[in-house]
């Protein structure tokens, strides 16, 4: 299996994830890298970065930090971000689906989750990740 750009950036080649069996070190690449992925601000508008095609000088999200947990719409467009930066960012995800709700216990957090398909070769491996988005520059993650 390919090493990830970014794997291959953090540490050296015998990272002791790569012991893991091929399934489960897919698994791990993937929550890394949109771990960093939503931690990464970037210089555009939320409406600026759904209306173009973004360049890898753009990785990452826009600010959202005006966007209310609290507001159906405001929701709805962090799904449409996470959705565009994992169709721009994430290329091994297929099949992908966010939700982004409201969390019940912070009012300015939302909870998103997503489930997709990655491939390991020609085999599908199932997905799922969930991330806290608050009014804050850090995401909060949990194993899903």
């Amino acid at each position: 299996m390919p090493i990830p750009l970014f794997d291959r950036f953090g540490g050296p080649l015998s990272d002791p994830d790569m012991a893991l069996p091929p399934a489960q070190a897919l698994q791990l690449s993937l929550r890394r890298d949109l771990t960093r992925l939503f931690n990464v601000r970037n210089r555009l508008t939320v409406d600026e970065f759904l209306s173009s095609a973004p360049t890898s000088l753009d990785y990452g999200l826009p600010d959202t930090l005006h966007l209310s947990a609290q507001s159906a719409t405001d929701l709805q467009r962090w799904q449409q971000v996470i959705v565009h930066a994992i169709a721009l960012y994430e290329p091994r995800l297929r099949q992908v689906t966010v939700k982004v709700a409201p969390s019940a216990d912070w009012p300015t957090m939302a909870w998103v989750g997503i489930a997709a398909t990655a491939f390991l070769g020609s085999e599908p491996v199932q997905f799922q990740f969930e991330a806290g988005l608050a009014n804050r520059a850090t995401p909060w993650t949990r194993d899903a």
